[in-house]
């Protein structure tokens, strides 16, 4: 029969794994990860470290897959706002391209789709879209930016622009964006 002592060896004290300056013997009860008490999260079923717990933002949690996935989503928005610029006619359409499009193409590159950092991120990227949108179809259409600060009626109809539908497909993707990652 083994000792007790024996079995675990290797279960001295290791470095944190976020604070390699602390030594621990506590481990993660889900990926096993040495973690200290500053960093343990309490769960029902054990200490755990923040990852596994889900108390860490996603971009903290992985800044560089953060800066990827809004780089990728950053490219639709540019290209359905490109494309809302020329065919103002689908504005639908590509409201719905621009919400679904930009926060699908970033969750492909995420691990832990969901947070407010994400949503914020999504939404000044679709934000983006729609402004770029507006700035195309105003240069189609011969219409200085300058004119647009006096918001008239002329403007609008430059702009194709229509009070409620335009709005509505303006909120549309914004809305998208904060529904997929709450």
């Amino acid at each position: 029969m083994t000792d007790v002592s024996q079995a675990f060896v290797g279960a001295g004290p290791v470095p944190c794994a976020d604070h390699p300056d602390v030594e621990t013997r506590l481990r993660c009860s889900r990926c096993g990860k040495p973690i200290c008490p500053r960093c343990g999260v309490r769960t029902p079923v054990g200490m755990r470290c923040p990852d596994c717990a889900g108390t860490r933002s996603s971009v903290a949690a992985n800044p560089t897959q953060t800066v990827v996935a809004a780089g990728a989503g950053l490219v639709v928005a540019a290209l359905a706002g490109i494309g809302w610029g020329f065919y103002p006619a689908w504005g639908f359409y590509w409201a719905l391209l621009l919400g679904f499009g930009t926060v699908e193409m970033m969750v492909r590159f995420l691990r832990k789709p969901r947070g407010s950092d994400l949503q914020a991120i999504a939404i000044v990227i679709v934000l983006f879209g729609i402004v770029l949108s507006r700035v195309i179809l105003a240069q189609r259409l011969g219409v200085e930016l300058a004119a647009l600060s006096e918001f008239g009626p002329a403007a609008q109809r430059a702009l194709n622009l229509r009070p409620v539908p335009d709005l509505l497909f303006a909120v549309l993707p914004v809305l998208i964006a904060w529904v997929r990652f709450r």
